[in-house]
């Protein structure tokens, strides 16, 4: 029987794709890191080999671990990464995003891979400067290194699918929410307060998928042999706008819905004082301008019709389901 590799396995999407790899009753060996960044990413692993996963501790910046995981492997999603803008220095993310890539890429030619599904994020793209959903090939300049070495990672990628032959597709979710995902709780918190702000009167769109239709994605990237080589921009199929976002989980949550309406300037303003403040402490800040932007803007949509044509991509769960879904799984945390 086939074995499938998962990098970054026991991550927010990594875990859901493997667990319904597992569900398929196949063999999945999940690399990942011994000390994760973030604390659930263990609660993940305990979970995931519960199921049967094999987990294998490796890092993408150790060539040599990646030999180790890779072995008897015919099958690869990398997920693995820094998967969003954080705190962290340039060479931090150039050595993961970029070089960490390139590590798996050459210990996948090693031992002769038959498929390579190299996990990206729509970021590469930058954002939309005139409110057109951005399709796989329109790159913007945003100068966040995130972006950036993310570009340069799918670049490595489809290089090593032209040169060694490597059957590589390239899949890039939108923002993607659900249950495990601890960066969008804060979204859910400040709904549930009454203190999530609108701009604009919430007209302004941006793509928000939910990770069970993202997981779909992947999966029929990995089975149509017509996507390899190619890149596919995953969302929810159409962007939503940002109000229609919050009144549902206002609803879901049974509360009432957003009031706090704010001028695009003020968040702005607001972003850079956020901004400042958590340079001074050394976090990511919460709040940006860039956040301000997409919240009052229509920069942050893509286009989907690319898999919806080639892989047939149709997600299933709908934005009122995958938030209560969310909710459902933050209160079993005890989190919301």
């Amino acid at each position: 029987m086939e074995k499938i590799l998962v990098t970054g396995g026991t991550g927010f999407i990594g875990s859901h794709l493997t667990e319904r790899l597992l569900e398929q009753e196949r063999q999945v060996k999940v690399l990942a890191l011994k000390e994760p960044l973030e604390p659930i990413e263990k609660e993940n692993e305990r979970l995931l080999e519960e199921l049967g996963a094999e987990i294998i501790y490796g890092d993408l910046r150790d060539a040599e671990s990646l030999k180790e995981a890779i072995k008897g492997c015919d099958t690869v999603f990398h997920l693995a990464g820094i998967s969003r803008p954080m705190a962290v220095t340039d060479e931090k993310y150039y050595d993961v995003n970029v070089k960490g890539t390139e590590n798996i890429l050459e210990a996948a030619k090693a031992v002769g891979v038959k498929k390579f599904v190299h996990v990206s994020t729509v970021s590469v793209l930058g954002v939309s400067p005139d409110g057109h959903p951005l399709s796989e090939d329109e790159y913007q300049y945003d100068g966040l290194k995130y972006g950036q070495t993310k570009r340069e990672g799918e670049r490595i990628a489809l290089h090593y699918h032209y040169k060694h032959k490597i059957p590589v597709i390239v899949v890039r979710p939108c923002l993607v929410y659900g249950p495990r995902c601890l960066v969008r709780l804060i979204m859910f918190k400040f709904v549930k307060l009454g203190i999530f702000p609108i701009f604009d009167s919430g007209e302004a769109k941006m793509e928000f998928a939910y990770v069970d239709n993202v997981v779909q994605a992947l999966l029929l990237a990995e089975k149509d042999g017509n996507a390899v080589g190619e890149t596919f921009n995953i969302t929810d199929g159409q962007p939503y706008k940002i109000k229609d976002v919050l009144n549902t989980m206002a609803d879901e949550l049974r509360v009432a819905r957003p009031r706090l309406k704010l001028h695009p300037k003020v968040g702005y303003y607001i972003g850079v004082v956020t901004e400042f403040l958590s340079k001074i402490v050394g976090i990511f800040p919460p709040f940006s301008r860039t956040a301000s932007e997409w919240m009052s803007k229509d920069v942050n949509v893509y286009e989907c019709e690319k898999a919806k044509r080639l892989l047939h991509y149709k997600p299933t769960v709908s934005l009122k389901d995958g938030i209560q879904k969310s909710i459902d799984w933050y209160k079993s945390k005890g989190l919301l």
